[in-house]
């Protein structure tokens, strides 16, 4: 397994002790501050690893660069409770920052919060490729593998996780946070840092789907995205117009294909 976070190397993690003695393992979360050039970008509310990985993604889901090598320098600082994430970005990422630049502010994974226009809540992004659905049998394999890549939700819950799954359905790479915006972002950096194809395999969100998931996967060119919770009407619908394979995968029941990008899918239901 890979890109774990294990909960007794976890900055801060805390306990609690119910009154009848029972020992109790608390999520953790801090404000993580991103400065971007010097200058001041957002200020998200994170589980406090894999922060690598969530810069990385965090900066491509946001469409501030197009890769990691358009972070020239990345350093955290300890600020209080708080940390620091210190990014310096190449020139061109800058000016591309600059002529989009947002503030956000104290949520959790937030997502459109922040931004000042209509055009920059809902940019014209290009379409992905066409790419054929999952088969059957790889999404059949998702579910019984979800427990052991989520150690910290087996240890306290109140946590999200995104996971990357190869065509086969072999879960390969998964992220956990307090924000399932946060989860995506740091997958995303996790799959770029490891150089991993975004074709090859599948996104899981241990969620529900809305339009700013939908936004983050395109922005990464990732074909795929199956949720275990139903997507919001308006995310489906910019999924079929952006050609994302948008999928629920029920507990008890046949997956729900709810947008693919093409008219005739490659999912063959006798796989």
């Amino acid at each position: 397994m890979s890109s774990l976070c294990e909960p007794e190397t976890l900055p801060g993690y805390h306990y609690v002790t119910s009154a009848a003695g029972e020992r109790h393992a608390l999520a953790n979360e801090v404000a993580l501050a991103v400065v971007l050039n010097g200058i001041s970008h957002a200020v998200m509310m994170v589980s406090p690893c894999q922060l690598d990985a969530f810069i990385t993604g965090f900066l491509v889901s946001e469409g501030i660069i197009q890769h990691p090598r358009d972070i020239h320098d990345l350093e955290f600082h300890q600020r209080g409770d708080a940390l620091e994430a210190c990014v310096t970005l190449s020139n061109q990422a800058h000016y591309r920052w600059r002529e989009h630049s947002r503030t956000l502010a104290g949520r959790t994974g937030c997502g459109l919060c922040g931004i000042a226009s209509l055009t920059q809540a809902f940019p014209e992004l290009p379409p992905l490729p066409d790419t054929p659905l999952p088969s059957l049998t790889a999404l059949a394999r998702l579910y019984p593998q979800l427990p052991q890549w989520q150690p910290l939700a087996q240890t306290c819950g109140a946590m999200h996780a995104a996971f990357f799954a190869d065509a086969q359905g072999q879960i390969r790479y998964a992220c956990e946070d307090v924000g399932r915006h946060n989860a995506l972002d740091k997958l995303i950096g996790t799959l770029l840092q490891h150089n991993i194809p975004p074709h090859s395999g599948l996104v899981l969100i241990s969620s529900r789907c809305s339009i700013e998931l939908v936004q983050k996967m395109v922005r990464a060119r990732l074909p795929t995205l199956v949720t275990l919770g139903a997507p919001t009407h308006f995310a489906t619908r910019q999924a079929r117009q952006l050609g994302l394979n948008l999928l629920q995968l029920p507990r008890r029941q046949a997956p729900r294909v709810y947008s693919t990008s093409l008219a005739e899918s490659g999912h063959d239901e006798k796989d």
